[in-house]
């Protein structure tokens, strides 16, 4: 059930990520390396780049489709995403090559009779050789249910 709320997660982020690359195109001054970089970032699925808008809309919507049949096998609905990306890159480590970045990411469902909410905080840290990424705080929070047992679980 973990490896299907998981898997949600990410096609949830990527449809959001896709919507905003279909609303806002990116700006002409954008420099390429700027612009490959974030596209990497966002875009690591097996996606080998689009030729046209119609080549996106129409991978999102796969990955609509693919959303909704997982929502359907796990019962985990996901009714709202948000996340917020800093940048922690002091001058000392840009020096030295070093990125960190932190993104907090909070989604709010239900599966079944269950309503949820998830924040959860991941710091990458990225070097020359490398790629390494750490939840740093995770917090899940239930509305009351018959399921005490549940909550008492999921609160520790």
């Amino acid at each position: 059930m973990d490896a299907g709320l998981a898997e949600v997660r990410a096609l949830e982020a990527e449809i959001a990520a896709l919507r905003r690359a279909c609303e806002e195109p990116p700006a002409p001054a954008e420099d390429a390396a700027g612009g490959q970089k974030s596209f990497q970032e966002v875009y690591q699925s097996d996606s080998g780049g689009w030729e046209s808008l119609e080549d996106l809309r129409s991978h999102l919507g796969h990955l609509e489709s693919e959303l909704l049949f997982l929502s359907a096998l796990t019962g985990i609905n996901i009714r709202n995403y948000s996340k917020k990306t800093e940048d922690l890159t002091s001058t000392e480590m840009t020096e030295k090559s070093i990125k960190k970045v932190l993104q907090r990411h909070r989604l709010s469902g239900n599966c079944h009779t269950i309503t949820f909410q998830l924040e959860f905080q991941i710091l990458e840290i990225q070097n020359k050789e490398s790629l390494s990424s750490v939840i740093t705080d995770l917090n899940i929070i239930m509305e009351p249910t018959e399921y005490s047992e549940l909550s008492e679980f999921v609160s520790r």
